[in-house]
């Protein structure tokens, strides 16, 4: 008996101690399943926000919840915490990242110091319309923002709002030079500071609750926020002027907890997500009636009421555009160049010359992409200025291919429809292999600023390249190993066309004058760098790296650690390290007094170094190069740029640009701008 209850009480304890383990495991399954199978059991969502019940954005919440909780016949609850009942938007964030709050509407500039990208719909005068804005909201560039959400275990859903900002003071604020001298409220944000201070204004941070006596005080001049904002907490009472500016965007996101979100089942996560996303226009909607309303109770109270025409608004958005450069990086260059594309070719302007880009801004060589770019928006900035007296708006416009041939072709092919398109800079990517097996159907020329590929050095190509040839890059370096008694190399390539092409070049040469090649190493970028570096044998004279993505950069740094350093070739001069060893690069053709000057000009309009000189420049001689031509040119640019630069005088331009080597390019010494534009109309401007 004694031995029967001794096993029975064995039993008992082994299976609670089964229980005791597998429940910290099961239970979260167990409890999606009894969510799933028993109607009995309800699922409640937890919906935090910081917003009084009156507000837009809570009405938009409560027709969510009626909308979720119809949808699963009553299954699942929301629960409604408004108003910060549950702690502020920081502590409603955490609790969210933590799961221990399942939905959550924070204000995007909330959300910045851990995801700097939030900060763009904070960018002033970005778009020309609100409509424009909530197209980019809704759009890729939405998406590309809350995806980056992801980073701090938050799903974001879609973008509400609480309206755009509008200014107050104690003047009439229509102009930027109107804010010199001027004392302004912010919120705690960098960009907020430079928006106001490149007006002229000092930013002073205050609490939003402590802005009203701020402003009575006389602590500040003037202030921006939504007429929500300005209504409930009596701002207009305390100003006697209010400009309906419209200059930026106070968006909330609707987020969700990621690890409640993973805790759901397929279709409920689908149902939040849609919901959400489906009621974004009417909470939008709801926002607008709501300001009619408080902008009639401002109105009555006296307050002056000021619109700014469109030219105003074009002066602070010219006033502004150093801030879009300046945080370009911050925010994202691929968010940006989608959001301008956008702008320019919704809202065409007469007499219009475009130049596209095609350049990875997000994947492998973003910082090259951005130098890309940049180049030919600092040539286009020089050009203009070389001639006050030129009419046409001259626009650079780039996509991000993001390394993919696809995206890549879409844009040749969508560029090469666009009226006034002067031509297509191929930055980093594959767009100028693309042009070679695509050659015949091309009307634009596309110039290859940056490398170059043999095969694409015809006479009928339409790629124009603006460095030397691979054989002539290979007899250059050669040569100049030789003359430095080198006798062994060790290549380093990648498996780009670019890289296979050069370093095809650099062995046929080696072996025409005698250098012994020790080895080639092949990147593979998905393996450990040391690992595949560390792995070659013997010592080199020198190493040449004929790498152009992230692995250049890496490559530079495992060398820079070690014990035996051979001299370092690059084919490319990419943010080499000041403290990397001796380095040699291919792409030092950089003109004293031109190359000064636009490292001037970018400094003051991006506030920062270039992360690759010679790939700024070359780009910068690729727009330049197209402007010439356009400038000199007397055919029907619109029509067709390929015959226009093949055709008198143009023919000369591209005679002379088509092959030079990395040492011959001086635009600027060969060419000045004269008045040589074909009359249209009987007025001088763009052929």
């Amino acid at each position: 008996m004694n031995r029967l209850l001794g096993l029975l009480s064995l039993t008992i304890l082994l299976l609670i101690l089964m229980v005791l383990v597998v429940w910290p495991f099961g239970s979260d399954m167990a409890v999606q399943e009894a969510q799933q199978n028993t109607p009995q059991d309800k699922l409640v969502l937890r919906f935090g926000y910081n917003i009084p019940e009156r507000s837009a954005l809570h009405l938009a919440a409560e027709r969510f919840k009626a909308a979720i909780e119809q949808r699963t016949d009553g299954r699942v609850q929301v629960q409604l915490f408004p108003n910060q009942i549950l702690g502020n938007d920081h502590q409603m964030l955490e609790m969210a990242r933590q799961g221990e709050l399942e939905l959550l509407l924070i204000p995007s500039a909330k959300l910045s110091s851990a995801v700097p990208e939030m900060q763009y719909a904070d960018l002033p005068f970005l778009l020309p319309t609100r409509q424009d804005l909530y197209a980019m909201l809704d759009g890729e560039p939405g998406r590309l923002l809350l995806e980056k959400l992801n980073r701090i275990n938050i799903v974001g859903a879609a973008f509400w709002g609480n309206g755009f900002k509008h200014l107050t003071a104690n003047r009439p604020l229509k102009t930027p030079s109107d804010f010199a001298g001027l004392n302004i409220r912010i919120m705690k944000s960098k960009l907020l500071r430079d928006q106001f201070n490149l007006m002229g204004a000092e930013a002073v941070p205050i609490d939003f609750h402590e802005t009203r006596q701020a402003l009575m005080d006389g602590v500040v001049d003037g202030q921006e926020n939504p007429l929500v904002a300005i209504h409930s907490m009596g701002i207009h009472e305390a100003q006697t002027d209010l400009t309906l500016s419209e200059h930026a965007y106070l968006a909330y996101v609707f987020a969700i907890s990621e690890k409640r979100f993973n805790q759901l089942p397929g279709h409920l996560q689908t149902l939040l997500l849609e919901t959400a996303r489906e009621l974004t226009p009417w909470q939008r909607a709801e926002t607008d009636r709501q300001e009619d309303e408080f902008l009639s109770e401002i109105r009555a109270s006296g307050t002056r009421i000021h619109h700014l025409s469109e030219s105003q608004r074009i002066l602070f958005r010219q006033a502004m555009q150093p801030l879009a450069d300046r945080f370009e990086s911050i925010i994202g260059p691929d968010i940006l160049a989608y959001t301008h594309e956008y702008a320019v070719l919704k809202h065409p302007r007469e007499n219009r010359w475009l130049i596209g880009v095609d350049t990875d801004l997000s994947t492998a060589a973003p910082e090259l992409g951005l130098e890309v770019k940049r180049g030919v928006e600092l040539a286009v900035e020089r050009f203009q200025k070389s001639d006050p007296m030129l009419t046409p708006d001259i626009q650079v416009i780039t996509r991000d291919n993001r390394n993919l041939a696809g995206r890549s072709q879409r844009t040749l092919d969508d560029y090469s429809r666009e009226p006034g398109m002067l031509g297509i800079i191929a930055g980093a990517g594959p767009l100028a292999l693309q042009v070679h097996q695509t050659s015949d159907s091309i009307a634009v020329p596309v110039i290859n600023p940056w490398m170059t590929l043999p095969a694409l050095n015809k006479a009928s190509s339409p790629l124009i390249n603006l460095v030397a040839t691979s054989d002539k890059l290979a007899a250059q370096l050669i040569s100049d190993l030789k003359n430095r008694g080198i006798q062994t190399v060790h290549l380093i390539v990648e498996t780009t066309a670019w890289s296979e092409s050069l370093t095809r070049a650099i062995e046929t040469e080696a072996v025409k004058e005698g250098l012994h090649i020790e080895a080639s190493t092949i990147l593979n970028p998905q393996r450990p760098l040391a690992a595949q570096l560390g792995a070659q044998h013997g010592i080199p004279d020198a190493t040449i790296l004929v790498l152009y993505s992230r692995l250049l950069q890496e490559s530079l740094n495992w060398f820079k650690d070690q014990p035996q350093k051979p001299l370092l070739v690059s084919t490319l001069d990419w943010t080499i390290p000041a403290d990397a060893p001796e380095v040699l690069s291919m792409q030092g053709h950089l003109r004293e007094g031109i190359a000064a000057h636009v490292m001037s000009m970018y400094k003051k309009r991006y506030g920062s170094e270039p992360a690759s000189i010679s790939t700024l420049m070359q780009s910068h001689d690729a727009g330049w190069m197209l402007l010439m031509a356009a400038a000199h040119c007397e055919a029907k640019l619109y029509e067709n740029m390929t015959q226009a630069l093949q055709a008198s005088p143009c023919e000369q331009v591209v005679t002379n640009y088509t092959q030079p080597t990395s040492s011959d390019l001086h635009f600027d010494t060969q060419w000045s701008l004269e008045p040589a534009y074909r009359l249209t109309d009987g007025k001088r401007g763009a052929p």
